[in-house]
């Protein structure tokens, strides 16, 4: 009898996994079918997105599930509010508010399949100043498509017993950031599209490039300053790079034929598609004695290990939503609206430097964001305007917050000190606040 266990009659954790892994694919496919077909809304691909919250939540962090709490509790304290006063639940809005950013970073974290060969060929290290301009645009280029991954890959490659100097973090968290000011690909550009309506990818993508620019030469003078003879950098190959090269100008090119197609659907779509076929191509054949997996067990394994991996990212998108909800329905049932009737490049830049400010202490750029958005979108703020703020905000933050995921995470993994942190980014957050905020006067809306 005693060989006989209870453990059997209930989920197992990778059971509970798989099938929150089940619901996160499920998401990507209603998500993109929604966001780019009349067949559906986004309610299908919202009720799967939630399902996999739930599912996952015994896996979230305390911190995390504490400032996750916060928002559902604000959220859903606002919806009671109103309901109180004889207004309706917005259902609609708190099942589906974030599925179309949440659907978009799930067919993204797809990318690492097809990536992960190539961004692990470390043989040589180049040394000197080309090899600080190919760490640089490495980092950029090749994260602003795989995104974090690309990071921690690259940190722990220049990681010298397990210490990251000085010139190796600025160098990749800095310019990591900076692909949020314009990529396709980021849970920035994401939020910036949902939360600011209307706005245009080329118009995000032609204030944002300008501002990567400026934090790469910033970020190249403050490294020379220190020294850069002698700087190891990180061989990124050519062959790296088709993938985001491809993906951006194929998405680009769509876009402009069609500038009504829903970007987010469109990633959604077509990034699962073509990491699939890539390692279809790349023909894995499963051998016992390599252990190589077939593409099958690949894609096995990335949906029901690695796709739960996101349950952080998740839980937050999905509490950012409720808020978003619950403040959207107090603005829309009580008429209240941002202080000022005009949103130009002053109020821009003054909504850019809050929401930086915010993140400095903890708070998720999608948190300030999903706040900014429904008291400011009342006065009709020009979109293209307002999303590019929302992106600034996002990208400086990522990088010079102490408390940001990125810079938690490095600390937990290099040793770092928050104070360390503060040092090395903060005269770059200034700086680049200052520059976000000029380039914000110039915008055809300012």
């Amino acid at each position: 009898m005693s060989e006989v266990t209870p453990v059997t009659q209930t989920p197992t954790a990778s059971t509970v996994s798989a099938l929150a892994g089940v619901s996160l694919l499920l998401t990507i496919v209603m998500g993109a079918v929604g966001m780019l077909t009349q067949w559906v809304s986004l309610m299908p691909a919202g009720v799967f997105a939630w399902v996999a919250g739930i599912l996952l939540w015994p896996t979230v962090a305390r911190q995390s599930k504490i400032q996750v709490t916060v928002l559902l509790g604000v959220g859903f304290s606002l919806i009671g509010w109103v309901v109180a006063r004889g207004g309706t639940i917005p259902w609609q809005l708190l099942i589906k508010g974030n599925a179309g950013l949440i659907a978009m970073l799930a067919a993204v974290s797809f990318l690492q399949l097809a990536g992960a060969s190539s961004a692990t060929e470390t043989q040589v290290y180049p040394r000197g100043r080309r090899a600080l301009w190919q760490t640089l645009l490495g980092v950029h280029f090749v994260g602003a498509v795989i995104n974090l991954s690309t990071v921690f890959i690259m940190a722990r490659a220049l990681a010298l017993k397990g210490h990251l100097e000085h010139r190796h973090y600025i160098s990749l968290s800095r310019l990591f950031g900076a692909a949020a000011f314009w990529s396709p690909f980021f849970a920035s550009m994401a939020a910036a599209l949902i939360y600011a309506p209307g706005a245009k990818l080329t118009s995000l993508i032609l204030f944002g490039l300008p501002l990567a620019a400026i934090s790469l030469l910033l970020t190249v003078h403050d490294v020379s300053a220190v020294g850069v003879k002698d700087f190891r950098g990180y061989p990124v190959s050519v062959s790296s790079l088709w993938m985001p090269g491809f993906l951006a100008i194929f998405i680009l090119s769509v876009h402009a034929i069609d500038s009504n197609i829903s970007i987010l659907g469109l990633i959604a779509a077509l990034v699962p598609a073509v990491c699939v076929a890539v390692i279809f191509l790349r023909g894995f054949k499963g051998n016992k004695e390599t252990e190589t997996p077939t593409p099958l067990r690949t894609l096995h394994r990335h949906i029901t290990i690695n796709l739960p991996k996101m349950s952080p990212e998740l839980s937050l998108f999905l509490g950012a939503g409720v808020m978003a909800a619950g403040i959207a329905t107090v603005v829309t049932e009580f008429e209240l609206g941002f202080p000022v009737s005009n949103f130009g490049g002053l109020e821009a830049a003054l909504l850019l430097t809050t929401l930086v400010l915010a993140s400095m202490v903890g708070v998720h750029p999608i948190i300030g964001v999903a706040a900014a958005s429904p008291i400011i979108l009342p006065i009709g703020p020009d979109p293209s305007l307002l999303a590019s703020t929302f992106l600034a905000a996002w990208g400086i933050g990522v990088a010079a917050s102490p408390l940001s995921g990125m810079n938690l995470a490095l600390q937990g993994s290099f040793s770092m000190r928050m104070s360390d942190i503060l040092r090395w980014n903060g005269r770059y957050a200034v700086l680049m606040v200052l520059a976000a905020g000029f380039l914000l006067q110039l915008h055809p809306a300012a």
